[in-house]
């Protein structure tokens, strides 16, 4: 391999990372680099579970829409709108991976 000192991969979502999974576990044993994706997928969540993936980052989506819309209206009418809005994340590991099973 071309990185064999490779400890870890984030990906910026669960299905790159769970991508990285395939591609890894043809090299490597399961769990020699932690895999960590985005979004909380019903896939990478019982990859977690499973032991093939580190962890997930959740999003809280409805929330992220609800901020947008109040900060479009609020700018609608004139008001200034903080331009980081932080709605908030929470790390799926398998300590915690069942409460997301869907």
């Amino acid at each position: 391999t071309a990185h064999p000192d490779i400890k870890a991969v984030f990906a910026t979502n669960d299905q790159m990372a769970l991508g990285a999974v395939e591609a890894i576990a043809a090299r490597r044993p399961q769990g020699a680099i932690a895999i960590i994706g985005f979004d909380a997928t019903a896939e990478a969540v019982q990859a977690i579970l499973e032991g093939r993936m580190s962890a997930s980052v959740a999003q809280r989506p409805f929330e992220m829409g609800r901020r947008s819309v109040e900060a479009a209206l609020a700018l609608l009418d004139g008001k200034a709108v903080d331009p980081r809005i932080d709605t908030g994340t929470e790390l799926i590991t398998a300590e915690n991976a069942a409460r997301f099973k869907k």
